[in-house]
């Protein structure tokens, strides 16, 4: 799988040289496009676009971890060692 992610990786390298500067942003919007779309994105679900720009924020929110969250974290594994 490795060899395949990192072919894949060189194709879209190779295509994006030849790409001119302004077309760049509407390729970074079509991968945003299609990670969205794999999560079952329709745009008849999409009443208030707002709201659901909102719901994306907070889902990535939740995939990262604050430092301070890391820190007490780390401090509670620590404590539970010793």
């Amino acid at each position: 799988m490795r060899s395949t992610v990192t072919g894949r990786a060189k194709e879209i390298a190779d295509l994006a040289k030849e790409l001119p500067d302004s077309a760049w942003q509407e390729l970074i919007d079509f991968a945003q496009f299609l990670k969205i779309k794999k999560q079952d994105f329709t745009y008849k679900q999409t009443t208030d676009s707002a709201q659901y720009v909102r719901s994306l924020r907070a889902m990535e929110g939740r995939k990262t971890k604050s430092g301070q969250t890391f820190i007490k974290e780390l401090i509670e594994w620590q404590e539970s060692n010793s």
